[in-house]
């Protein structure tokens, strides 16, 4: 899902979902298989520093992209 994500807001929109997610339910298992959700610590801290990024890209600062794609073998 996250593959060919490259700026700031997408991602900050990606984990505003998993936030959401993760408030709606923790964890759930469905005909024998568990999932389990980010620890919502861990995704509101990612969540302020992708807003830092996402408004230095919105006011034309350098900031490097993020690239979640596999590296080619």
């Amino acid at each position: 899902m996250l593959a060919g994500m490259t700026t700031s807001a997408q991602l900050l929109a990606a984990v505003n979902t998993a936030i959401v997610q993760t408030l709606t339910a923790q964890s759930y298992s469905v005909h024998g298989r568990s999932k389990q959700m980010a620890a919502l610590r861990d995704l509101m801290k990612a969540r302020a520093e992708l807003m830092d990024e996402a408004d230095a890209e919105a006011s034309g600062s350098m900031v490097s992209l993020l690239s979640l794609e596999q590296p080619t073998a």
